[in-house]
Formats: C-alpha cells, structure tokens, sequence
C-alpha cells in the first residue's frame, strides 16, 4: 500500500525524514511514540528546548505513522502567524488532507460507503464554514479599531451626541454576531461527530488505520494570543474520537507566552494542563554520537595543504567538540551553526591559500566561534598585550588545560628561555620573539584527545610556525574570519 496515497508530504519528505537519516539516534523512541500516539485519541505536548531537533523528529514521525497506515497531517503553525484565525488554518490543512485520501486512495469499500464518505466531508466543510464564518465576524470586530468603539461606547456616544447611524451600524454587528454564535456552537458540536464518522468512515473504505493524527509544529514561536488561540481551536473543535493531536513546543516558552497575555503572576503549567491529556519530553542528544553520525571529513582540507592541530584522528577533534558544545549547553541547532561557521572558515583558508602550506589550530577556532556564538567580550578583547583566557564554560581540567595551551600556541611573546621539548631549552642573550608556548616547559601539558607523545604535538606547531614556507595563523587571523563568519546565521 503506498504510503503517499494518503499522506500528502511522503514523496517529498521520505528522502530526507527517514530513520536512517536520523543523526540523534531517535529511531526507537520515535517508534515508541507512534504507537503512543495511536493508541487513543488525545492531544500530547512534545516537550524540547529551542535547537533539540523536534522540527526534524516530528517530520520524521510523519514519515513513521504514514508508514503505519495513518492519515497524518503537518502544520508549521508558525508560518500562519500573520493570521488572526487559528481556526482557519487547521481547517484548511485537515480538509485538504481528508480530501486528499478521497480523490488519491483507491477505495477497498462499497461504493455506498464512498459516497457517505463525501458526502460527510462536505457536511464538515459546511459547518467547519459555519464556525468561521462567526469567528470572522469577532475578528473583524476586534480588529477595526471604529466599529469596537462604537459597540463599547454606543451609550455614551448616543447620550452626547445622539447619531442614529453609528447606533444601527454597532447593532447591526452586534445582532449579527448573536444570531450567529447559536448556530456555530451547535456547529462545533457536529464537527466532533463528523470527524469521529469520517475517520472510522475512511478506516472502512480504505482500510487505513484510526486515529487521524495532526502534528503541530513551532506553536512556541507564536504571537503569544496566536497560540493561545491554537490551543483553544484544538480544545474545542478537535478534541474528539479519531483524532489525535502532537504539539511539539518548548513548554517554559510556552508558559511565558500564557503569562504574557494573563500577567506574570498567572498560573500558566496549571492552565496548560487543560489543553493536553499527556506531555512526553523529547530526548537529550549524546553530543558525541551526534557528532560522530555526522561523519565530519576533514580530508578535503588536510590533503590539499590545511594542516590542523591538535589532531591526531577525527575522533579527536570530536572529542574536543562535543566536550566543548556540552558543557556549554549547546543544543543542536547551536552545534549546527557553529559547526557551519566552522567549515566554512576551514572553506576560506583553502580558497585564499597560495602555494605554502596553511596551518590551523582547530581548537582554537571553535573555542572562538562558541565565544561568538555567546557573545563574550574576550573575543575582540584578547590580544598579544592582553592575552585573554576564556569564560566560556569548561568541565574539567583537562580540557582547561588544553584550550590555555592551544591559545598560547598563537600567540607570541618575548622571552630569553625557549623550550624546545623533553627538557632541552636554550637560554638568549635577550629576548626574543617566539610563540608563547616555547616560553616555558610544556613536558607536562595534558591535552585532550593525546594520552601518548603530546610533546611531538607542541614541536610540530613551532617547527611549523618557525618554517618560511608554512603560513602560520596568529590569534589575529582567528579573530578576522572568526568575525566574517559571523555574518552567516
């Protein structure tokens, strides 16, 4: 059975939104929560912070439950921000995908009760139309500023300055309104009824399975009344047999979005409650498989002439990475875009490199572009004079130990000493310009990722910055793509 027969995005998401593809190894859980989803009908909020991966999970759970048989539906609620009518966009999207199985599927039923099936559906668009229809009405009283006047003021207008006009404009609306809000609340009740029969109606002609299961997406990013309003429209007009909701939203954004419209003192976890049935939180991520299911390939730079350092394998440039990106609290979307900066940075050694070798410290570079990535002032601020540490977080000594090291591999002062390794120093008359690191012994420095010869490692970085042919990058050449970069979002 095609799955695209009755799930409109399949063709074009399958290639992309696939298990396979998953780099935050959700496959199992994401299974786990098909068959939770299924199981009944309910509306469950999916719990992640902002850059966890919910977009890219949720897209993938389409994939999963269109797999399975089930009508699905995805709404980027988001993109309908502009709207002031929730109501009219979940509409739009749930028709067109009912309508879409009954003109796609080839029906497995009798013909009576394809018709039925049809003839269901208009009867939903009909009063689906009804409840718009009066929520139109509200909205266009709410948003014209002259007619909500009139209405809130007509008394004291008529006792100023009588005006028979502005009194039978505001009561035309105002009788208009009335005469439909009766008709759309015995609507919204047929709504319920009509989506619980068209779903078992489309479970018996085309042999798809039950519940319909409508996946919400962004709502947290929402005007704060616009997702209110969305929670509302889920309440009161879908909440019902055959019909399963997923709203993927950061809940404390969420929560401060209630507060925003009710005041700061409001209850906004008790409030939301009343909209969802269940919340499931969606899982941390291991930074490092994350990194490693990316598969990062740093041979496009290291066999045409980018010599990175410290490096000994890619996995110890992920090491390095993932201890960085979690100790700071950098959620995917965050490793995303820095992981971006970064080789496109790597992308604009390799263009400008003439015929000398180029070398990079990577450690360097990242610690530079999560300085960025916060805003912190030692970015701009550290100099040769000012030799800056960074205040970004670090979780252990080793790691400390490793970025101090890496930075004074870039850095240069005078000294008389200079270390060359495994206790042999030479002594100068005066002081002479050399990269900071050969100011003192470095035979001790542990650095992350090297737990054998890690003295070979400092020797190679001042042989190669001491070489004519190699072009060596300082702090200051750090700090210029460091800050071109940053012009990418």
């Amino acid at each position: 059975m095609e799955s695209s027969n009755h799930a409109s995005k399949y063709m074009e998401w399958e290639p992309i939104y696939n298990w396979e593809t998953c780099r935050t190894n959700r496959r199992e859980f994401g299974e786990f929560i098909a068959h939770f989803l299924t199981a009944d009908s309910r509306v469950i909020n999916l719990d992640g912070v902002y850059g966890s991966g919910k977009t890219e999970f949720i897209r993938r759970l389409y994939i999963e439950l269109a797999k399975r048989d089930h009508p699905v539906v995805y709404i980027d609620i988001w993109e309908s921000d502009f709207s002031t009518n929730p109501l009219a966009v979940i509409c739009s999207e749930l028709l067109q995908q009912i309508e879409f199985i009954l003109k796609e599927k080839i029906p497995n039923g009798e013909i009576k009760h394809e018709n039925k099936a049809t003839e269901t559906f208009n009867k939903l668009k009909a009063k689906l139309g009804t409840c718009l229809h009066y929520a139109t009405l509200v909205s266009l009283v709410g948003a014209d500023n002259s007619i909500s006047t009139e209405i809130s003021s007509v008394n004291a207008a008529i006792s100023a300055i009588p005006n028979l006009i502005t009194e039978s404009k505001s009561k035309k609306y105002v009788e208009t309104i009335q005469k439909n809000h009766v008709e759309a609340v015995q609507a919204m009740k047929e709504i319920k009824e009509y989506i619980t029969y068209i779903s078992e109606l489309i479970e018996v002609i085309y042999e798809l399975n039950i519940p319909i299961v409508i996946l919400i997406d962004e709502l947290d990013r929402c005007r704060p009344t616009y997702a209110i309003e969305t929670l509302e429209v889920i309440k009161h007009f879908f909440e019902t047999k055959g019909c399963t909701f997923l709203v993927a939203t950061n809940t404390d954004v969420l929560e401060h979005s209630v507060q925003a419209v009710y005041g700061s003192t409001f209850d906004a976890k008790h409030y939301l409650r009343r909209f969802f049935d269940r919340k499931v939180n969606l899982p941390q991520v291991s930074t490092v498989d994350y990194l490693k299911a990316k598969q990062l390939d740093f041979s496009k730079y290291t066999n045409n002439g980018i010599n990175l350092h410290p490096i000994s394998s890619p996995d110890t440039i992920i090491e390095v990475f993932a201890a960085l990106f979690e100790a700071n609290n950098i959620e995917l979307r965050g490793v995303e875009q820095i992981l971006n900066r970064f080789f496109t940075s790597l992308d604009y050694a390799l263009g400008i490199k003439e015929n000398s070798n180029t070398v990079i410290n990577t450690v360097v570079l990242i610690v530079g572009l999560i300085e960025q990535y916060f805003d912190k002032l030692e970015l701009s601020e550290r100099k040769n004079n000012n030799p800056l540490g960074t205040n970004i977080k670090i979780n252990t000594s080793q790691l400390s130990n490793t970025i101090d090291a890496m930075f004074n591999c870039v850095m240069t002062t005078e000294s008389k000493t200079r270390y060359r390794g495994r206790g042999s120093h030479q002594e100068h008359a005066y002081a002479q310009q050399m990269l900071t690191i050969e100011s003192y012994n470095f035979d001790k420095i542990e650095i992350l990722g090297f737990s054998q010869d890690r003295i070979t490692v400092f020797t190679e970085i001042i042989r190669q910055h001491n070489d004519p042919n190699c072009n060596f990058w300082l702090w200051e050449n750090y700090q210029r793509v460091i800050e071109l970069s940053g012009h990418i979002q």
